[in-house]
């Protein structure tokens, strides 16, 4: 009877989740962005964490939820002040489908476990850890020069929206030539905060994955890497949030941002529920 009270638990704070997702998304005005490809992706998404969630505790499964959100705002602070990407208004909404996209790579990471249970793990997490910083430096480095997406606004659109309130994010760091059109080059030059940030992510993967199974580990970074694909695709697509890029998702965030907030995210949550090892 208490499983089943926890279960209930559990699906109720994963309905609240994306109900304050969905109600924070209207009122910081993206309701225009909820397109219906948007609303199924989101709902996937729920099905999924509703579905992980009866195969952890709830401990676990608050710990996901929490340090989504913690982890969610420190990359979007980190990703806006370095101008890596931006939202037209707040974005609280996207901290809440952080918690949701926690619980979801979990369930996906433990399906993709499974799958490889038959490999042998082998010492190589601190080297698997620091191949994704090895990553984050390579495509950072052949994607030095960018262009806006064909759906950024014009130099005028961008003065009349920001005049009248609605910009209010974008752009923050870039200065808008007078005439130009709406694709230019930008130099990509991350600040000291986002390699701050991200080293130290680094190293705390390091601490909290080092000695887990590699085939845990090596499902831990697939799910990220399917998650962050696919949410770094519908989300500039629906024009939730933008890019300076016209091809994305760009390969930084997918392959090497998203394993990395992932791996604390997961580390911390499983130091909540007080076990090291996948239940």
């Amino acid at each position: 009877m208490e499983k089943n009270d926890n279960n209930l638990f559990k699906i109720l704070l994963l309905l609240a989740v994306s109900a304050l997702l969905l109600v924070s998304a209207v009122l910081e005005g993206y309701a225009s962005c909820l397109t219906g490809y948007v609303i199924a992706f989101i709902a996937v998404v729920l099905a999924g964490s509703i579905v992980t969630a009866f195969t952890i505790c709830f401990a676990h499964l608050v710990g996901l939820v929490l340090f989504g959100f913690v982890i969610g705002f420190l990359t979007q602070a980190t990703g806006i002040s370095s101008d890596l990407w931006c939202y037209d208004r707040t974005f609280i909404f996207s901290l809440f489908s952080w918690s949701l996209a926690a619980v979801t790579m979990e369930g996906i990471s433990r399906i993709i476990q499974y799958k490889l249970k038959s490999l042998t793990d082998h010492p190589l997490n601190v080297l698997m850890i620091l191949s994704l910083l090895g990553t984050l430096l390579v495509t950072l480095a052949l994607q030095d020069h960018w262009k806006y997406a064909k759906y950024r606004p014009t130099p005028g659109e961008w003065m009349e929206r920001q005049e009248s309130g609605i910009q209010g994010t974008c752009f923050v760091h870039q200065e808008i030539p007078a005439k130009g059109s709406e694709q230019f080059k930008s130099k990509l030059e991350p600040n000291e905060p986002f390699w701050i940030y991200y080293i130290s992510l680094v190293g705390f993967a390091i601490l909290m994955q080092a000695r887990v199974p590699l085939t845990q580990l090596l499902s831990l970074i697939l799910a990220a890497w399917i998650m962050g694909g696919i949410s770094e695709w519908i989300g500039p697509a629906a024009k939730l949030w933008h890019f300076r890029t016209v091809a994305f998702p760009p390969l930084f965030l997918v392959l090497a941002c998203w394993p990395l907030e992932f791996l604390i995210i997961r580390g911390l949550a499983i130091r909540m529920k007080g076990s090291g090892t996948i239940q």
